[in-house]
């Protein structure tokens, strides 16, 4: 005799066999023991969830002839017969392939007959939502006003895809997800009437990759009875569906949190050489971090969260080196990188830029810069009361051109303090790239890597999301790594990335730039060998008080020397 698979095997025949669905069972039940048979009915939900195998049951009930509290006895004549499908009262139609105008004309022929050994001759229209429009159509008359004798169970996990007008003639009812905890106790004795032996992290691993549909779950219990064993644990499971263990994403969050590229790029490497899956991987990483997010903000997490408790405490102490503005940008690039990972050509080299980025990135972190705005204030305030007028407005700095007339400005008597000089905010400590470093940090940095973004330069972005920009001078910008990111310096180097990165900070600073990569080691030589700052010894304070303001608000100085 041929093997039957254990979802059709265990497939429920009474009512109260269908899990976790008692909002349906309840009303279905007192229809066939009123009486009150409607003429259609449609059965929605994901799937998995017993639609199909609720209007299989209650299309035997309606038609049993010693029905047993509103349930069939499956012992009957007319029960057996539907069972086995020997009587033709009952028609199952799998509307995906049989969705054409013709197909439902057969059925409106024969409806007109009535049942041969039934009471009533039902047909079920499974996956009703891929019909046509010209079969919907061809329908519709027939749903309106179908002899007595006929009943249609439509079931479909798409409801909102059917016309309104077919919807408005059948008695909806929603089937809902089965939670982890139904479909493991489930699991795990039908595993028990089967022979074998299943732990409880197995049997609750096996639900939370069922998703709420039991037979995804009863499948892979299949497959994992296939090995051979007598015994079921949770590795057992993880290698038979190709999944990498929690234990695992754990470590690879402990190096996006400690910044170990090294450890993240083996971990990269054992999951390729395993064959796991790297899409089903990266949407496993995008779970963990929201079960860390819960951990965070929840008091309670072990009421929301199915995972055992050592993988719950485990997961509570991460998420205190986290902030939950930090979790939550993480979950966010994580989900728009995972959406790009299924069209990437290699998915190993993007899942390691990806991880490296979200562990050396800032996604989620304020900036302890003060805002944008106010400063702009300060410095036009600045600029009112100082010794100089810019001429227009600072708010058109982007057409304004500022001009200082060397003769005309005298240099500061000698003994005499800069006291009554307009202060510059700021200027008194200059925002520099490293220790003693003169370059000026370059503000619109985070513009340009979100420049980066809007343009879908994702990788080039990834490499650059813990760097800085410096200011050497007014055709030269540096891009500065860090120490523990330095081995991506020359990646960036390459000559299409830097021509991407001088186009966009052409865009922002409307004049020419050369792109110089080098690290904070390199910077600060490069400071300690940097001449003096001024290379005319009789130029005046207030020109460079003027130097320091068109610096700030980005506008062209244009010096006169007369």
């Amino acid at each position: 005799m041929s093997y039957t698979a254990l979802y059709r095997k265990w497939r429920p025949l009474v009512f109260e066999d269908v899990v976790e669905q008692e909002h349906v069972v309840r009303t279905i039940k007192n229809t066939v023991k009123s009486g009150r048979i409607a003429h259609a009915y449609l059965f929605c939900g994901t799937r998995g969830t017993g639609k199909t195998t609720m209007a299989k049951i209650f299309a035997r009930a309606i038609n049993c002839i010693n029905p047993k509290d509103g349930n069939p006895c499956n012992e009957c004549e007319v029960c057996r017969g539907i069972l086995d499908e020997s009587i033709l009262d009952v028609v199952e139609i799998d509307a995906a392939s049989n969705n054409s105008v013709d197909n439902v004309r057969e059925i409106r022929d024969e409806v007109v007959y009535a049942p041969s050994q039934a009471r009533y001759k039902v047909y079920i229209i499974d996956e009703v939502h891929m019909l046509s429009s010209g079969a919907f159509n061809a329908l519709l008359k027939t749903l309106e006003e179908p002899p007595g004798h006929v009943v249609f169970i439509l079931a479909t996990t798409d409801p909102h895809k059917l016309p309104a007008t077919i919807l408005s003639r059948c008695q909806r009812f929603d089937f809902k997800k089965i939670t982890p905890a139904g479909i493991a106790e489930r699991v795990k004795l039908i595993a028990q009437a089967s022979g074998i032996n299943i732990d409880d992290d197995g049997a609750l691993l096996i639900a939370r990759l069922a998703d709420g549909a039991l037979r995804d779950a009863l499948s892979i219990l299949d497959q994992c009875i296939a090995e051979g064993s007598t015994t079921i644990t949770y590795q057992n499971v993880l290698d038979a569906i190709g999944i990498v263990s929690d234990d695992f994403i754990s470590e690879i969050v402990d190096n996006i949190e400690s910044k170990n590229v090294e450890g993240l790029v083996a971990s990269v490497e054992m999951l390729s050489a395993e064959g796991r899956d790297i899409l089903r991987f990266a949407s496993d990483l995008v779970l963990y971090f929201r079960n860390l997010l819960i951990c965070k903000l929840s008091k309670n997490p072990e009421n929301i969260l199915d995972v055992g408790k050592q993988y719950l405490d485990k997961m509570i102490a991460q998420s205190e080196a986290f902030t939950k503005e930090r979790l939550i940008g993480i979950i966010k690039e994580l989900s728009s990188f995972e959406t790009q990972l299924k069209y990437a050509l290699n998915q190993r080299v993007f899942l390691e830029v990806m991880l490296i980025s979200i562990s050396v990135g800032s996604y989620g972190q304020s900036g302890s810069d003060n805002n944008l705005l106010d400063r702009i204030t300060n410095l036009e305030s600045a600029v009112r009361t100082g010794a100089t007028a810019l001429g227009p407005s600072v708010k058109d700095r982007s057409s304004v051109s500022v001009q200082v007339n060397v003769a005309n400005t005298s240099p500061v008597p000698s003994g005499k303090k800069l006291d009554n000089l307009p202060p510059i905010p700021g200027s008194s400590v200059p925002k520099s790239s490293a220790k003693g470093n003169s370059f000026n940090e370059l503000e619109e940095w985070a513009n340009i890597l979100s420049d980066l973004k809007a343009n879908r330069r994702m990788m080039l972005l990834s490499y650059l999301t813990s760097t800085k920009a410096v200011a050497a001078d007014e055709s030269t910008v540096l891009v500065v790594f860090p120490p523990d990111v330095v081995s991506l310096k020359n990646i960036v180097s390459k000559a299409e990335h830097i021509d991407v990165l001088e186009n966009a900070l052409e865009r922002r600073l409307g004049r020419h730039v050369r792109v110089k990569v080098v690290d904070e080691e390199s910077l600060e030589s490069m400071v300690q060998k940097e001449p003096s700052p001024l290379k005319n010894s009789e130029e005046s304070q207030l020109v460079k008080l003027t130097r320091e303001i068109s610096d700030r608000l980005n506008v062209p100085l244009d010096i006169i020397d007369e």
